[in-house]
């Protein structure tokens, strides 16, 4: 972590390990990573929090009338992930403070109970409460709209802090039972589902040959690049789906290969469209497939031509699909239990 953030952090509180921090601010469970690899946002952060969605709406409008440069945030079950950046490093740090203030009041105006109640359900987990006690007017007053603000049972209630997507979260043990119990009933109901190969390969086959024809074109006009197959793989991922197939491995596996036959039939078509145009050029009484062979086998001008095209074809294909397998891993991530 750059050292002026890792000061900057510590100086607010936060316990720095590496590239996270975690603690409290303004009362409210704040974890924060820095990525300098990620260009998008490199600063980013999570803060729990209970809201309703009429709360986090207004939070939002109000999220987006700041008009902070490069600010991307999202709602999440547990509060909201915040992805910051600037001009340069350093010219984000100086804002830092600015804003840190303008999220953490934001929140707090628009209803967002702290870290003495759970970010799921409500319930107080915060010191120890009696079973009679209830939210002062205070946090009545921030957690309008709320179903309910529960009060905590007499003693500390059970809670467990929890490693989330890389943030660590502390809820109510419930919550936490509760959520496992759907994200393990999901994966079920998807692994019990049909895998639809043959529907799933017609979307492949689709988004395949619309990358063949682009790679066609392209060639045409003097162009081998890789988008040809990046847009085969995201067309073909996207139809596979849409057809019923399951998006699992074996989609990733039946589009790469597709997508790349595809790519390497369209040099093979480019080619045989020049020998017709060649044949029928000459008047000569041949067909295609005959001219092309014998051109291969006896041209070495036109045989070296071929594989090199169909090298350069392979080699950018390959990258493009490379890159999308890796996009497409991460897209079919099953949920894994929270622990």
């Amino acid at each position: 972590m750059n050292k002026n953030i890792e000061k900057f952090l510590a100086e607010q509180g936060l316990t720095v390990t590496g590239d996270k921090a975690y603690g409290f601010l303004r009362g409210y469970e704040t974890n924060v990573i820095v990525n300098n690899r990620d260009t998008s946002s490199p600063f980013r952060m999570h803060i729990s929090f209970y809201a309703t969605d009429e709360q986090k709406n207004r939070m939002g409008s109000e999220f987006n009338a700041s008009k902070i440069g490069f600010l991307r945030f999202q709602f999440t079950p547990y509060g909201v992930f915040i992805g910051l950046n600037g001009w340069t490093l350093n010219s984000l740090i100086k804002k830092l403070p600015e804003y840190l203030d303008l999220f953490f009041k934001t929140i707090e105006a628009n209803g967002g109970l702290n870290k003495n109640y759970c970010p799921v359900c409500a319930t107080q987990i915060g010191g120890e409460f009696p079973a009679e006690e209830q939210p002062s007017s205070e946090q009545t007053l921030v957690s309008e709209g709320a179903e309910e603000v529960k009060p905590a049972p007499a003693g500390k209630p059970e809670t467990r802090r929890c490693d989330v997507d890389g943030y660590m979260i502390t809820m109510d043990v419930g919550c936490v039972d509760k959520i496992n119990a759907i994200i393990t009933a999901d994966n079920k109901a998807f692994e019990e589902a049909p895998n639809n190969y043959v529907k799933g390969f017609i979307g492949a086959a689709l988004g395949g040959l619309v990358g063949g024809i682009l790679t066609a074109i392209l060639y045409f006009i003097g162009f081998v690049s890789a988008i040809s197959a990046v847009v085969a793989v995201l067309l073909g991922a996207f139809l596979y789906q849409k057809l019923g197939g399951k998006p699992n491995k074996m989609m990733i596996v039946i589009v790469s290969v597709t997508s790349l036959v595809f790519m390497l039939l369209s040099v093979v078509v480019v080619y045989l469209i020049a020998t017709g145009i060649a044949i029928n050029s000459e008047g000569l009484e041949m067909g295609v497939f005959e001219a092309f062979g014998l051109l291969m086998s006896e041209s070495a001008e036109f045989s070296r031509m071929f594989w090199l095209d169909f090298g350069l074809v392979f080699l950018f294909s390959a990258i493009g699909i490379g890159i999308e397998i890796f996009t497409l891993s991460r897209q079919i991530q099953r949920k894994k239990n929270i622990r």
